[in-house]
C-alpha cells in the first residue's frame, strides 16, 4: 500500500464543544464516504486548551487529500491544523505565492500534491539511511 495521509482538524475555537464536533464530523462522512476514513477525538474538558483537536482524516490518495483539505479550508468551525504522512516522509504546505516552482522541480524528494484555494501541498521524502 502507498503513502497515506493523515489530516488533524482542529476547532476554531477556543473550546472546542461536542456541537462542533458532532456537526462536522457527521457531515464530512457524508461528503466523502469511504474515500475518507473520520475518527472524531475524546473532547476531554480539560484537554480543550491544550488540543483543541475534534478529529483526523485519513485518506489514500493525493485526489482524496485534496478534496478533504479544499473542504475544510474555509470552514468557519474546523481548520486542518498540521497533514502527516501514515507512510514515509512528511507534508507541507505554503502559500501558492511563497513558492518557487522551479525550485520545486529541481528536488528529488519533493512531490507536488497540488494546490487548493491558494495553497500548495508538497510530501517531501524521509532522507536516505547512510550505512
Amino acid at each position: 500500500m502507498g503513502v497515506r495521509f493523515r489530516l488533524v482538524l482542529r476547532s476554531t475555537e477556543t473550546r472546542p464543544s461536542q456541537e462542533t464536533q458532532d456537526s462536522v464530523m457527521p457531515a464530512m462522512s457524508q461528503q466523502f464516504g469511504s474515500r475518507a476514513d473520520l475518527h472524531a477525538t475524546d473532547l476531554d474538558p480539560g484537554d480543550r486548551l491544550t488540543e483543541a483537536v475534534v478529529g483526523t482524516a485519513t485518506v489514500d490518495s493525493p485526489e482524496a487529500l485534496r478534496d478533504v483539505y479544499a473542504y475544510v479550508k474555509p470552514h468557519s468551525l474546523v481548520k486542518v491544523g498540521e497533514i502527516r504522512a501514515t507512510g514515509d516522509g512528511s507534508v507541507f504546505r505554503r502559500k501558492d505565492h511563497e513558492v518557487d516552482d522551479s525550485q520545486l522541480a529541481t528536488r528529488d524528494d519533493l512531490t507536488v500534491l497540488g494546490r487548493v484555494r491558494g495553497d500548495v501541498l508538497v510530501h517531501v521524502e524521509p532522507p536516505e539511511e547512510v550505512a
